[in-house]
This record gives structure tokens, sequence and C-alpha cells, in this order.
């Protein structure tokens, strides 16, 4: 019942899941979660107040995990992790809310805490079988909490606080994908609480800039400051986030030009994005990597320790010639640099040019440019988590229709195996009785033959048969059945020839005892399928039925795998007769009387090509296929036709046929309402 055991070992580290093919639900559950995800990290970041974050984080996570109180459970600051409260929570009715009680575990700060500190999850799926204290145990029951999910919620490096999901109404076992979502949420949830501290603080700062009636411009850049920070939670594409970041930067310390700079692996550099003034010259492209010999051999220098750099003048700042060559290059007299990090790691620099002459940089000047640079690191590491979701979602997204397809596939597939059976099975059962029957209607012409040979002996020699005779001779019309009883013993074997000439179609057309690769003459395959789809032929629409024109080449046989091959001829076919169906019912051949009117037809011929190909084509004169559908008809599940019994596999297979299997090609040429034509070309032998 457990997922977690005493001590430590209660706590884990969990690992992202590997996709796997399963079945579809559970790829549609993770869809779900991902875009849940999205969703969540959208209204956080839509949001700087804190309750509103609680809240919508709580109500997001219970829906989704359908679970009975999902809770934001917050240290007491000072408290050594022993006192806390619950600051927000989303509980289903049938129990009570937790936010009015204070918790007090003095075990915990020395059981748990530092468990939590490093990260790890608690997945409790029974209390009662979890090998918990028992003052724990109590205070869970308190809240009526049967199974537990405990992630923790980090600050920096401060254990801040913990994100609770109970189950109350029994115990649970927590799957890998529900607490992996519920980390990542957690994990966005920990951004937004220090995206939240650093706008408050900015939002102090400013108060006290107020009260202390600051410089007039320092308030208007620490305004600014709060806009750019705004502008850059609003967007989770980082392109635009430097491309905005850079020119408001330039505008608010009125310098000359703004660049972000990005490190490479060995520590050389690129500039990414830039905003300049008029009468400046780009730097992006005019440079290959930039290699600074100091930066590169200390991995960053001063900047990967956090720090802030500024020059006011560089031919006094003591830097190497070689080093003042450079910036001469990107005409700069003076500058201020900030460090941009993703996580923990240096990722770049955020640069203020003064080209013009000299500056000398003020404190605030500095700070705010370090602020943005933090900002800059936020919004990197965002943008490339949303970027992990939105390509897990889009990869999940795509296996869900993998699967789809396949289990589809498998399907059409299985149905033209139980069809081939089928057919096999009614084709052995008819051709035994009947070669019984064509065997013996030569016996019995013959022995009829044979009788109405000694009747006319008879008449020879006695031509005045008594009256008894003579009566009955007349009753049955002796001489009618003399001339007909031949006629009706050639339609009987005519009739029984039309049957094992069926029979034989039907075997063809099965080829079970031929799945296998091999050489055949593929207008049987074809004539076969005709004789299986011989109903709808001679019934569509109720009208006169469908006339097949064929004109077959002299072709050899072709290497192929014959079952399959008969499944591309009964799909184009069936296509075929689909759409002219539908020209029927949309009224095309209804012109003028029966007898003037269009008739429906379909063309099959064969040829070799020049390049020793087989040539197959087949064309009807149904509804055509409109110009902005062409493009789809080989697409899984689509169908141009619209029939709710149509799977849309039909010409998916077809092509997978053609040309996996076979080393083939297929083509289309169709006008709208004139028809459509299918082209096959196979070799005559396949490379191995």
């Amino acid at each position: 019942m457990s997922q977690s055991i005493t001590s430590s070992e209660q706590f884990t580290n969990v690992d992202r899941p590997q996709p796997s093919l399963q079945a579809s639900g559970q790829f549609q559950t993770q869809i779900d979660q991902q875009k849940a995800l999205a969703k969540v990290i959208s209204r956080i970041r839509a949001s700087l107040d804190i309750d509103t974050i609680f809240k919508t984080t709580a109500t997001e996570v219970r829906l989704l995990l359908k679970a009975d109180r999902v809770a934001i459970f917050r240290f007491a600051p000072d408290s050594g992790w022993n006192d806390g409260a619950f600051v927000s929570e989303d509980v289903v009715p049938e129990f009570p809310s937790a936010l009015a009680a204070k918790v007090h575990d003095h075990c915990f700060g020395d059981q748990f805490a530092v468990h939590y500190v490093q990260g790890r999850v608690q997945a409790v799926a029974d209390i009662y079988d979890a090998g918990l204290s028992d003052c724990h145990i109590k205070i869970l029951e308190a809240f009526q909490v049967r199974a537990n999910l405990i992630v923790p919620l980090l600050k920096g490096d401060d254990l801040w606080g913990l994100f609770c999901i109970h189950q109350c109404s029994a115990p649970r076992q927590w799957q890998i994908p529900e607490i992996e979502f519920v980390k990542q949420v957690a994990d966005h949830f920990c951004v937004a609480l220090q995206q939240t501290e650093y706008i408050e603080k900015i939002q102090l700062q400013s108060a006290l800039l107020v009260q202390v009636q600051a410089q007039e411009k320092s308030l208007i850049r620490q305004k600014a400051l709060f806009k750019i920070a705004n502008r850059i939670r609003q967007s989770l594409n980082f392109t635009t986030i430097c491309q905005t970041t850079t020119e408001e930067v330039r505008q608010l310390l009125e310098v000359d030009r703004v660049t972000i700079y990005r490190f490479n692996p060995d520590w050389s550099g690129d500039i990414l994005f830039e905003s300049m003034g008029e009468g400046w010259t780009p730097l992006i492209g005019a440079f290959p990597s930039i290699e600074d010999t100091h930066l590169m051999k200390t991995q960053g220098g001063r900047y990967a320790h956090y720090e802030t750099f500024a020059i006011s003048d560089i031919y006094t700042s003591g830097h190497t010639d070689c080093h003042v060559a450079l910036l001469e290059q990107f005409q700069a007299k003076a500058y201020a640099i900030a460090p941009i990090f993703q996580e923990q790691r240096l990722w770049g620099l955020l640069t203020a040019f003064q080209n013009s002459a000299p500056r000398p940089w003020e404190n605030d000047e500095i700070q705010l440019l370090a602020q943005i640079g933090e900002q800059l690191g936020t919004a990197l590491q965002q943008s490339a988590a949303m970027e992990q979701v939105q390509a897990q979602t889009e990869e999940l997204d795509q296996m869900l229709q993998e699967l789809q397809q396949s289990q589809m596939q498998l399907i059409q597939n299985e149905k033209m195996a139980s069809l081939g059976e089928l057919v096999a099975g009614i084709a052995h059962e008819i051709n035994n009785p009947i070669n019984f029957i064509y065997g013996n209607l030569d016996h019995i012409n013959e022995h009829v033959q044979n009788v109405l040979s000694l009747m006319e002996t008879y008449q020879q020699y006695y031509p005045d048969p008594i009256a008894e005779i003579q009566q009955k001779a007349e009753a049955i019309d002796i001489e009618f059945i003399s001339k007909d009883t031949p006629k009706i013993i050639g339609s009987l074997k005519l009739g029984a020839e039309r049957i094992r000439q069926i029979v034989l179609s039907l075997r063809n057309f099965s080829r079970l005892d031929e799945s296998e690769f091999k050489a055949v003459a593929i207008h049987e395959g074809i004539d076969s399928t005709l004789l299986i789809l011989g109903h709808r032929l001679q019934s569509a629409g109720n009208q006169r039925g469908i006339d097949v024109i064929t004109n077959y080449g002299n072709i050899p046989l072709v290497e192929c795998y014959p079952s399959q091959l008969n499944q591309v001829f009964m799909n184009l076919l069936t296509n075929a007769i689909d759409s002219i169906e539908a020209a029927i019912n949309n009224g095309k051949f209804n012109t003028g009387n029966q007898i003037d009117r269009q008739p429906s037809r379909i063309w099959i011929s064969t040829k070799i090509t020049n390049q020793n190909q087989v040539e197959i084509r087949i064309r009807d004169n149904g509804m055509g296929i409109p110009e902005n559908t062409k493009a789809k008809i080989f697409d899984h599940f689509f169908s141009n036709l619209e029939n709710q019994n149509r799977t849309g596999l039909g010409l998916a297979i077809t092509l997978q046929i053609i040309t996996g299997k076979h080393q083939g090609t297929v083509k289309v040429n169709s006008t709208p309402d004139q028809g459509a034509e299918f082209i096959i070309y196979l070799p005559l032998k396949i490379k191995a």
C-alpha cells in the first residue's frame, strides 16, 4: 500500500519518466498534465499577487489530479521548521478546511526537513503503512489525511514551505507521472515566489525612494525597471524578451548601445542582441566569436561571482592594449556590464556602451543594470522550461497519434486477414460439391444420350406403339424432351464451370498460401477483387450499376506480396466505387432520361514502362478530389467522402504497401467533379 518507508527512505528523487508506447489513455493523461502545467504557468505569470498565485495553483492541481485537498503550507520564520500554517487550499466539500489550524510538529525539523531542503519528495500511499511516527500520524489524522504527496517549496536554498496533495477518502498509490507533474508545478511556483519577492523588493525600494525624496531620475529608473520586469514576464519567447530589454535599457540609461552577449562552451562568446542609436555601426555579424583570453582562462572572471563592472573611460582604466583595441572596434568610450545567470550557470553578459564620450556611471545605474540582468536570467529559465513543456506536449501528441494510427492499421490488417480466411473457407466448402457436380455432368450427359439413342432405335423398329405408350409420349412431349435435355445439361455444365471460376477467383484473392514474397500474375488479383466487389458494381446507386472497362497489357509475373497487393486493389477499387456512389447521390449521372444518362465507369489498364516497371491505372468518373485536399488523401484517418463508416486508412495503407513493401510509387490525378485516377508503378523485381 505504501510508496515510502521509514526514516530517510520515505523520500525520493523522481526522474522524469521516458514516454512508452502504452495505451492511448496514458498518453492522453500525460498530454492533459502538460497542458494543465502550461495553463498553471501562464496563470502564475499573469499575476503578481502571491495569494492569487496560491489559490490558482491549488485549484488547478486538485482538479487535474482529482485529489481531495491541495494545500500550500508555509513554515513560520525562525521556528526551526516545527511550526507553520496552511496559507491556501482547495478542498472538496466533504472534508474540513485546514486554513484555520496552526501546526506544530516538534520532530519535523529533525526527521524530515533535511530531506526537503535537498529537494526530495515524499509520496505516502497510506499513512498507517508508511512507518511514520505516532505524533506525525496524529497531525495527519487531524486533517483526515489517508494518503499524501509532499513536494518542498524552496526559495533559493531556504525551505519556504510544502506543496501538499491530500487524499482523505482512501489510500492512494501515487503514479510517477503525477509526482513528476506536481514537481514541475512546484518548480514554477518557487520561481514565482522568487519573482514575487523580487517585485515586492523593487516596490519597497521605490516606496523608500519616494519617502526619502530620492532624486527624480532614480525614481523614474525604478519605475522603468518595474515596467521592463513586467514586459519580460508577459512573454515566453526569449528573442522577444531580449530585443525588448536592449531597447528599453538603452532608452532608460540614455546610452549609445546595449548588447546581450552569450558565452560559448569554451568561454568565448557572441553578441546575440543589440540596440543602438543612429550613426553607430552594428556589432552583430561583424565579428566572429569574441575570444577574451581573461574570461576564457577564468571561466567568466568576476562575472561568475555575480559581480558587476563599470568603466567610465577605457583609456584611463588600465586595460591592456589588445583589450582597448577590441573596445575601439566596438566604438566604445565607456561601458557597464552585469552578468546573466541561467539558474547557477553564467549564461552571458548585459552591457551598456557609451560611445560618444567617457561617462561616470552612477551606482543606481549599475544596480539597475544588475537587476535587469537577474530578470533576464529568470526569463531565460522560464522560457527554457516552457519550451521543454511544449516539446514534451508535442512529442506526446505525436506518440499518441502514431499509436492510434498503428492500432487502426492493425485493425484494418486483421479485417483483411479475416476476410481472406472467410473467402478461402467458403471457396474450399464450395469447391468439393461443385467438383462432384461438374465431374458427373459428363456421365449424366452420356447416359441421357444413350437413353435418347435407345428411344430413337425403338421408334425406328416400332413406329406404331400401343395406345398407352402413344398417350404417355404425347403427354410428356417426348420430342421436346429429346431436344431440350441436352440444352439443360449444357446449361448446368456452363453454370458449374462459372462456379468453379468464382471459387478459383476467391482462392486467388485470399492467397492464404501466398502470404510470402513470390512472383504472381497481377491480373488474377485484379479480377479476383472485381469478383469480390461484384455486388457493389451491380447495385451502385440502385441504377444500371458501374461499368468496368479493362485494358490489360502483356505483363510478366511480378515479384510481390500477393495478399498485400490484393489489399491495394481492394482499397483503390472500393474508393472508386464510393466516389461514384457519392456522385450518383449528388445527381451527377441523372441527366435526361434513364437511357441517355451518363454511364458510371471504372477504367483499369496495365502496361510495362520504359523503366522496366509495371504501370497500373485505376480511373473513375466519380466526384473527384478537391485541390485543397489532394495533398492530404494519403494521411491516416483522412477521408474525402462524408461517410461515418470510413476509417480514412485505405489510401494510407495503400501508400505504405506500395512504397514501403514493394519499392514502388503512387500518383494521383484528379479534377473535381470529373473523377480521379490512381497510378501505381511497381518494379518487376524488388531490390534486396
